[in-house]
């Protein structure tokens, strides 16, 4: 039996696809194509105001100051402050306060006498009228009634010397451990203690009469008789100074045990410590200040002089001490008398921003070494 032939493919189905092909890319085209623009013309025309608006001028920032010239600056600044504007003519000078003046500078001193009296004789100084300041410094000598058996339990050193007067009149001083062993003394009987204090009293001279200290107690006294001021030009012995020398003033005080070298070095740690305040300064801070450390003038350990040693060996040969009560100037550094002494060290500008520099990079310097250590 003869086989039936294959039916021939149909080409509609790919005739009807290439058709749907090309809709979808007719379609596509036209949606990419800008879309037709009308225009229209308007009578009057249109004006278009731009608004008046300030502009802002956008700078480039400016390179940020380098460390060693912002330093340098603080040096200067410091320094050129060290007197400030309002302080050039009269400079106070106390035993608290020391200070920078310059050359044509007043200096205000406290006017103070300090001797050794009684109250009875202060009473009888004429020159002193009823309103003029007394400091007094003296011994007190303190009695109270009391017993050995009080005093143990009212102490817990015992080791500690007392002064006792016994019901006989027999005055005893030794550790009270000592007189509580002691068989011959009743730690019951009745004795007076004895006691030194040290008393700081302020007073006026007119109250002296009636302030209930004994007329012959011997006194420290202080009086103070106001303010006392002179030119810095006229105690100056040396005529050809620049006009820019700066000069350090300390009172002399009981405190001063370690003579000039001491006053110098303390007194130029403190004013660096404290630093300056000045407005608008930059660097977002308005305190310019450097630390001197308290040893910084001990030799190195190479056994040569520090920085600060060769400043202040300098110093001492160069200063000066001017009594005023005597009105005299001296340059003995062993010879200085609390009270009534100023000490007076001369300073050009360049030596002070010598200091500051050289501090302030030492500061940057273990600064950067603690930054990088591990």
């Amino acid at each position: 039996m003869a086989k039936s032939a294959r039916p021939s493919p149909s080409l509609m189905p790919a005739v009807l696809a290439l058709l749907v092909v090309f809709g979808i890319g007719y379609l596509l085209y036209s949606d990419l194509r800008p879309t037709s623009r009308t225009e229209h013309l308007v009578h009057p025309p249109i004006e278009i105001i731009e608004p008046d608006l300030p502009l802002t001028i956008i700078e480039p920032p400016q390179p940020a100051i380098e460390h060693s010239e912002r330093v340098i600056q603080d040096a200067q600044r410091f320094v050129e402050n060290l007197v400030m504007e309002d302080s050039e003519e009269n400079v106070v000078v106390t035993e608290e306060q020391d200070a920078f003046a310059r050359l044509d500078s007043t200096i205000s001193v406290p006017d103070q006498e300090k001797r050794q009296t009684t109250v009875e004789a202060l009473i009888s100084d004429k020159t002193l009228d009823a309103n003029t300041p007394l400091t007094l410094e003296y011994t007190e000598q303190i009695e109270q009634k009391t017993t050995l058996s009080a005093l143990e339990k009212s102490r817990d050193e015992k080791i500690s010397e007392v002064t006792i007067v016994t019901e006989q009149g027999q005055s005893l001083t030794a550790p009270l451990f000592q007189l509580l062993e002691r068989e011959d003394l009743d730690p019951d009987a009745p004795i007076t203690l004895i006691e030194q204090r040290q008393q700081t009293r302020e007073i006026t001279a007119g109250e002296l009469a009636g302030s209930g200290i004994k007329a012959d107690q011997d006194v420290t006294a202080t009086i103070n008789r106001g303010m006392r001021q002179f030119a810095l030009r006229d105690i100056i012995p040396d005529s050809d100074i620049p006009d820019n020398t700066l000069y350090y003033l300390h009172r002399v005080t009981e405190q001063d045990r370690l003579g000039l070298w001491g006053i110098i070095q303390s007194g130029l740690i403190e004013q660096f410590r404290k630093g300056l305040r000045i407005e608008g300064v930059g660097y977002s801070r308005d305190l310019i200040r450097v630390t001197i450390p308290a040893d910084a003038d001990q030799p190195l350990p190479s056994g040569l002089s520090s920085f600060l040693g060769r400043v202040l060996f300098d110093k001492v040969k160069t200063s000066y001490i001017y009594n005023f009560n005597t009105q005299t100037m001296g340059q003995n550094p062993n010879l200085i008398y609390p009270g009534q002494e100023l000490i007076v060290i001369q300073f050009s500008q360049d030596e002070l921003r010598d200091i500051y520099l050289f501090f302030a990079e030492q500061r940057r310097e273990r600064a950067e070494s603690f930054a990088i250590s591990h």
